[in-house]
C-alpha cells in the first residue's frame, strides 16, 4: 500500500485566513413580562394532581429501612 502524505484537513487556520464577522455585534434580549394567568393556564395540564407534603409522607409510612444500612 502507498503511503499518502499528512492531510491538512484539521490542521488550525492563522489568524490571517479566519473571516471575523463585521457589524454591530449581539443585541440584548429585551425583557419579557408574562401574565401569571397565562402562565398558570399553560402549566395547568401538568400540575392536576400535586399531592401535599402530608400525602407524600402518609405513602412512606409503612416502608421498610434499606437492609444495608
Amino acid at each position: 500500500m502507498e503511503e499518502k502524505p499528512p492531510s491538512d484537513a484539521s490542521k488550525p487556520r492563522s489568524l490571517a485566513e479566519i473571516d471575523f464577522p463585521t457589524g454591530e455585534g449581539p443585541k440584548p434580549h429585551t425583557a419579557r413580562f408574562l401574565d401569571p394567568r397565562e402562565v398558570e393556564k399553560h402549566f395547568a395540564p401538568i400540575l392536576k394532581y400535586a399531592p401535599s407534603p402530608e400525602q407524600r409522607w402518609a405513602q412512606k409510612a409503612n416502608a421498610s429501612p434499606f437492609p444495608g444500612l
